[in-house]
């Protein structure tokens, strides 16, 4: 279990520079938050608590373009800073696994590039338009017609608004999921309260020894039950990883460190089919 780290003044520090840069989104219900231990090993968690019944901003899931119609594949890999850039966008995250589409010998590219074509798994739907429909063993988080988020595995089709899914349920009704395991990743959680209106937006650093080396699914869940979660899944993670808000220049930064993001020294954000959005409500 995660405990806090014993150099107290680098969290202070961490946690003061970072609230301030982002405090001007507090008048849209927006706090962000970074937690930084050191035992049981180095990580870096960064936290965007949103507070949807004020009506100040909206959760929108921004696909990219299908590039064969009818086709097998729902989506192209796209840089996930085109995917969000709407000018009312004031930060998002990552969301569903997905897979390449086998070759004539039923072998899949893994090496993801931008423009590669994808199966999206899972649920993925925006403004009411299912573009990939639930199942496929995930878990879907969606968001009605009223902005209430729900975790289930499968949406009410003639009330969902937005959709995306996750490998599965870590918390369910307050109670932690997985069991402990000694595997760690970058990993992505998204949890709700009671009421669905207030989310958590969970990153976890991982896979960089000595400065963030991952969490494991069990930590994850009781990290998002700390927060205050009574339901959570996780999304995908790995390279997949990756948070960003505006900043006070109204610039989006990505504020997580992923994995994929040094080749080298070639800086590096892995493209996505989606990503989950949060927008100044028109």
């Amino acid at each position: 279990m995660i405990r806090k780290i014993v150099t107290l003044v680098l969290i202070f520090i961490a946690v003061s520079c970072f609230a301030q840069e982002f405090r001007h989104l507090e008048k849209y219900g927006i706090e962000y938050s970074f937690y930084q231990y050191q035992n049981p090993r180095p990580i870096r968690i960064h936290v965007l608590k949103i507070d949807f019944s004020m009506k100040k901003v909206e959760p929108v899931v921004s696909l990219a373009k299908d590039p064969d119609g009818q086709g097998p594949a729902e989506a192209e890999l796209t840089s996930p800073l085109a995917l969000a850039k709407e000018k009312s966008i004031l930060a998002f995250i990552n969301t569903n696994p997905w897979d390449s589409l086998p070759d004539s010998e039923g072998k899949r590219n893994r090496k993801w590039h931008e423009s590669q074509p994808v199966d999206i798994t899972g649920l993925a739907a925006t403004k009411g338009n299912i573009v990939s429909p639930a199942g496929d063993g995930c878990i879907s988080v969606w968001v009605d017609k009223s902005g209430k988020f729900h975790i289930s595995q499968f949406p009410d089709t003639g009330q969902l608004s937005e959709g995306m899914a996750g490998w599965y349920q870590i918390v369910k009704e307050g109670k932690i999921i997985p069991e402990q395991n000694e595997i760690l990743n970058p990993l992505t959680g998204i949890g709700i309260d009671e009421t669905g209106y207030i989310a958590w937006f969970v990153v976890a650093d991982g896979r960089q020894k000595n400065f963030s080396e991952g969490m494991t699914h069990f930590e994850l869940a009781d990290f998002m039950v700390k927060l205050g979660c009574r339901n959570a899944a996780l999304m995908d993670g790995g390279g997949s990883s990756i948070m960003a808000i505006m900043d006070e220049r109204g610039k989006l930064k990505i504020v997580n460190s992923p994995p994929d993001r040094i080749t080298g020294m070639i800086k590096k954000i892995r493209p996505l089919p989606l990503v989950l959005t949060i927008r100044v409500k028109q």
